[in-house]
């Protein structure tokens, strides 16, 4: 009985060393420099990192008030650095936008940071 008990204890001790995988971080590179308010006319530059959690980024999005401005699919990469930049004549007042990545297992990681278009 003890040897039963001993070996359950040390089945359970290496099945629950293993660390728990999240999905993907992506975040604004140069958000210290996209200005919160700005023209209708102007262009804002957007670098966006994206880096994997112990699975491979394979996509990266852009959205604009939920409607979808940019996509892009990959071959799987620990991380990647991407350049964007955003024409926002025609629209006025609050503005979301949206970045998401995606790794090989589908899990989402979003950030989204708000822009005032005068």
């Amino acid at each position: 009985m003890k040897k039963i008990v001993f070996f359950a204890s040390l089945l359970c001790l290496f099945s629950c060393s293993k660390e728990i995988k999240d999905g993907p971080h992506i975040y604004f590179s140069n958000l210290a420099s996209i200005p919160d308010t700005i023209e209708a006319k102007t262009i804002v530059p957007f670098d966006i990192t994206a880096i994997g959690n112990g699975y491979k980024v394979t996509r990266a999005q852009l959205f604009v008030n939920k409607t979808e401005f940019f996509d892009t699919s990959f071959s799987a990469k620990d991380s990647i650095n991407i350049h964007w930049e955003m024409d926002f004549s025609g629209r006025t007042r609050t503005q979301n936008i949206t970045i998401q990545a995606t790794d090989e297992n589908e899990m989402i990681a979003t950030q989204t940071l708000k822009l005032f278009v005068k």
